[in-house]
């Protein structure tokens, strides 16, 4: 998409395009000219997206040059096209007025050719119609649609489903406020809170000298004086317009309804209340600080009650240093703005809300989930099924008896002389193994070996591997001086697993935090190694080949924990190393945006503002192409090992192929939802 600064439309073109459409056809010459001027000029490549099914309606569009395709999803998520939409066709404008009646897109609409458009944005057409007092179905469209997006952009409502959405929109009442009217002063009682369409509110607090002290200025779209609504207590302070105002005003029994309705606002909203008004921290909370790799400070507090952190920026730590159970949201309020100079209240609400859902805030215990026993019978069946299909046994703290263990002997493995020994021994156990391939393949093509029991012999030693490839990361921990609360076992499906809550290295540097992320990796080769040596030391072929097959396994396993394609330690210490959270979430999301546009003219400096990205699938690329090239060579292996006649070249690229795509079919599936989004 790009906006044209030169006009490419004349104004008389402009007019017959506007007056086609029966809604229009009452305008005046002289509106119709205002109307044509305020229209914006918008140019699309092919295959761009416009509008999207679902979105809010923000726009509406008219076709001056190319051809659009109108599509719907359906109910299995397949996309069926509807209509093609050609010059003098409009997007979301009917003959009558807009086509949806519910605010949001109904459907999905991309430029099949290079199109030139007019927009026009809700705000603009509602702005014109209340000027020339044009009071029709769409002026009254064009308001509710104006009011759900700004109570959508407002934080306490952000996150509002669409339906809560149009019945607040319907509840509110816009009124207009010239400057220099006060809306309420300090002391009073309220009944309604603000929410800024236009113009400007400043906020005033009077000190014990009765001398008003101006707190800030608030612009669109901020709510205030809500927290009157819910605790019921006088204003704290005295709002006055500055610059004109449109004002939605939300009543206290709208709120009232809402908060009971809708969770998450109730949540967003409930440190407002009397009793909780005073927040103080958890007094176990620890607080650590690093640099990142770009200079930029970080705090995070760790919470050893839940063994859970949580990260905050310089005005954040400030709000946390004020949680000591004296100060109200008030105090904190004020004193953001003398120290940071931001005045955000409905920040402060948010940040302490989220604090409280963590456990950080020390006077208040978020509600506990729905017991198992208030569940209805079939409920029951399926939780008790899922449990017993997946089930985890933790150690405690296990934080002690690994510091027991480290410090009696382990932590000579950490040092300098230690690594290197390790390391030698990685080597040659590698080189042994490579060594004895032949002569285990031989004994297993050439003796009549039970396959079934060879792979029951090596369930225990799987078992071994897990807890080990565990062990290496906890130690790891260990070795960087931080806190292993969590370890344990369990199962998944038939699938033995272990796991080690490392999540004390977020307070490291990132070195550190890949090393610890790489360690079980380096526990499966260090292990691979050690079973490649007992090949050498136990002389009986058929335990030799259950060793050789053990420490393949074990090497494969590594291999597969690099993987950037899965949640696994590969892909953790990647993220360490670039310095970025949900780098597979980042990466879809930026390389589907890209094919959508498929623009080669900035696809250059795209590809320099999002290097994290694009060194992402850089290395996605190179590992499923050695995943292939490894699993066609483990194919080849096998089938001389148990007797199977060579295969045609093309059937035996089959096995690698499908390896290839459950390797990534995760990724594939995100991909695909990202771009029906």
């Amino acid at each position: 998409m790009q906006d044209i600064k030169q006009p490419i439309v004349d104004l008389i073109t402009r007019i017959r395009l506007i007056q086609v459409f029966p809604c229009f056809t009452n305008l005046s010459h002289m509106q119709c000219e205002e109307f044509a001027s305020i229209m914006q000029e918008i140019t699309y490549n092919t295959q761009t997206i416009i509008v999207k099914e679902d979105e809010l309606i923000d726009s509406i569009y008219i076709i001056v040059n190319g051809t659009a395709e109108v599509t719907q999803q359906t109910s299995d998520h397949s996309i069926v096209p509807i209509a093609t939409l050609t010059v003098g066709e409009a997007i979301g404008l009917s003959d009558t007025g807009f086509y949806s009646t519910t605010g949001k897109r109904t459907a999905t609409v991309t430029a099949v050719t290079a199109m030139l458009v007019l927009r026009l944005t809700i705000k603009d057409l509602y702005d014109f119609l209340k000027k020339h007092q044009l009071e029709s179905s769409l002026y009254a469209s064009s308001l509710q649609m104006l009011r759900m997006q700004l109570i959508k952009q407002s934080l306490p409502f952000s996150k509002l489903s669409h339906e809560r959405l149009q019945w607040l929109a319907k509840q509110v009442e816009e009124v207009h406020v010239p400057a220099g009217t006060i809306l309420f002063h300090q002391g009073d009682k309220g009944d309604q809170s603000y929410l800024i369409r236009t113009g400007q509110v400043a906020i005033y607090v009077e000190d014990i000298h009765h001398q008003e002290r101006l707190l800030g200025l608030l612009d669109p779209p901020i709510l205030f004086g809500e927290a009157t609504l819910i605790t019921r207590a006088p204003r704290n302070a005295t709002a006055k317009v500055v610059k004109d105002c449109e004002l939605l005003i939300i009543r206290h029994d709208c709120l009232s309804e809402l908060l009971a309705a809708e969770q998450d606002i109730a949540t967003m909203f409930m440190t407002l209340t009397v009793d909780r008004s005073r927040p103080l921290q958890n007094p176990h909370v620890t607080i650590h600080h690093r640099v990142a790799v770009d200079g930029q400070k970080i705090i995070i507090l760790k919470n050893p009650d839940h063994s859970n952190y949580f990260k905050l920026s310089t005005e954040g730590y400030f709000i946390w240093q004020q949680l000591d159970g004296h100060h109200t949201l008030q105090d904190i309020t004020l004193a953001l703005v003398q120290k940071h100079q931001v005045f955000a209240p409905n920040i402060v609400v948010a940040l302490i809300s989220k604090l409280i859902m963590a456990g950080f805030v020390a006077n208040y215990h978020p509600e506990e989930k729905i017991q198992l026993t208030s569940l209805p019978v079939w409920k029951k069946i399926a939780v008790v099924s899922r449990q017993l299909l997946s089930k985890r046994f933790t150690f405690g703290d296990a934080n002690w008896w690994l510091s027991g263990i480290y410090n009696y002997g382990i932590h000579y493995l950490f040092t300098t002389l230690g690594q290197i020994i390790l390391s030698v021994f990685i080597l040659v156990g590698f080189v042994l193994f490579i060594m004895h391939t032949e002569s285990v393949l031989f004994f297993l093509h050439t003796e009549h070996v039970h396959v079934l029991l060879l792979l029951l012999t090596l369930i225990p030693f799987s078992i071994m591997r897990t807890i080990l490839h565990e062990l290496g990361h906890a130690f790891a921990v260990k070795a960087f001086g931080y806190e292993v609360h969590r370890m344990g076992i369990g199962w998944s499906g038939i699938r033995p697993i272990a796991f080690t809550d490392t999540s004390d290295m977020w307070l490291a540097a990132r070195v550190p935090r890949m090393i610890v992320s790489l360690a079980g990796v380096y526990a499966d080769v260090l292990t691979a190694g050690l079973f490649s040596f007992l090949i050498v030391v136990i002389s009986h072929p058929y335990l030799q080949s259950v060793l050789w097959l053990f420490a393949l396994y074990t090497y494969i396993g590594a291999f597969n924990k690099l993987s950037p394609l899965q949640e696994t330690d590969g892909y953790y210490a990647l993220m360490d190393y670039l310095e970025k959270t949900h780098l597979r979430e980042k990466a879809v999301i930026w390389l589907v945006n890209w094919y959508a546009s498929r623009s080669v003219v900035h696809l250059s400096h795209s590809l320099k503002e999002n290097k994290p990205e694009v060194y992402y699938w850089i290395l996605c690329i190179s590992y499923l192409v050695a995943v292939s090239l490894l699993t066609f060579f483990l194919q080849e292996l096998a089938l001389y090992a148990f007797k199977i006649i060579s295969l045609n070249i093309y059937i035996s690229l089959v096995i690698p192929f499908l390896v290839v795509i459950l390797s990534s079919l995760k990724i594939i599936i995100e991909i695909r939802q990202k771009s029906e989004e």
